[in-house]
């Protein structure tokens, strides 16, 4: 079930204003920097994903990637990580990612990175 409010109290404090889907939508992708986080934003039809901008292969920006097929391309050796869970299957690693809370027309990022396969987004 979404929330109601871009933060829940008990963990208000990892929730983060990134951006707004105003600005995400004009390009699909975004880098930001939340706190000293570089943070790869992307939009996928009516998703929002976040990930850690810095590939764990070659530390290439992901936010220079390409969207293709529910991936996330890196531009350095195109290894394509799942927009959902951050897996790589050739490579059998994943990128960190973060949840996300759409709330109005803000972008609320969660620091604290994931890397399991739950949601990665609710919305209010």
């Amino acid at each position: 079930m979404a929330d109601d409010s871009p933060a829940v109290a008990t963990d208000a404090a990892h929730w983060v204003l990134a951006t707004t889907t105003r600005e995400l939508a004009r390009r699909r992708k975004l880098r930001v920097e939340v706190e000293d986080e570089a943070i790869a934003l992307f939009m996928a039809g009516d998703r929002v994903y976040a990930f850690a901008d810095v590939c764990v292969h070659q530390d290439r920006s992901l936010a220079k990637g390409t969207l293709l097929h529910g991936s996330v391309i890196c531009p350095g050796h195109q290894w394509r990580f799942d927009l959902e869970t951050g897996y790589e299957p050739d490579q059998d690693v994943c990128q960190p990612t973060f949840r996300v809370r759409i709330h109005d027309d803000s972008v609320y990022v969660d620091l604290r990175k994931t890397s399991d396969d739950s949601p990665r987004r609710t919305t209010s």
